[in-house]
């Protein structure tokens, strides 16, 4: 059980922290594509609440996700990469296009969320079966 604990903690961060690099990454066309000027968004500190709301989310979702590869049996790191793809894809990109759709969110703004997500839920099964 320890160990499943540690894992979890361990891809729930590990997720998070790509999801820095990723938004830093992508800063400026994320705001574009979410109609902010980026200008604005110059010198101003991210703040603190978000950053741990997104913490105790991806570790959340790597528990669930943990549940699942165990009761799907998977036993390699190719399975556990498929699995988060295929929940990636089949969830979360697909309710984040939804969302954007719905919000008149265009191309770009899906494919930064939810690729995010996406690549999120990739990174968190390889590292849990890489700690279990």
């Amino acid at each position: 059980m320890q160990s499943a604990l540690i894992a979890i903690a361990a891809a729930g961060l590990a997720g998070w922290l790509f999801g820095a690099a990723w938004y830093m990454a992508l800063g400026k066309p994320w705001q574009r594509a979410h109609g902010m000027n980026v200008d604005d968004c110059k010198d101003k500190k991210m703040p603190l609440t978000p950053m741990v709301v997104a913490l105790l989310g991806a570790i959340v979702m790597a528990a669930v996700l943990y549940q699942v590869m165990a009761g799907l049996g998977v036993m390699t790191i190719g399975q556990a990469a498929i699995t988060g793809l295929i929940l990636g894809v089949g969830f979360l990109f697909t309710a984040t296009l939804v969302n954007n759709q719905f919000q008149g969110k265009g191309r770009i703004a899906t494919l930064i969320d939810g690729g995010h997500w996406t690549l999120v839920l990739v990174i968190e099964a390889v590292v849990i079966m890489l700690l279990v």
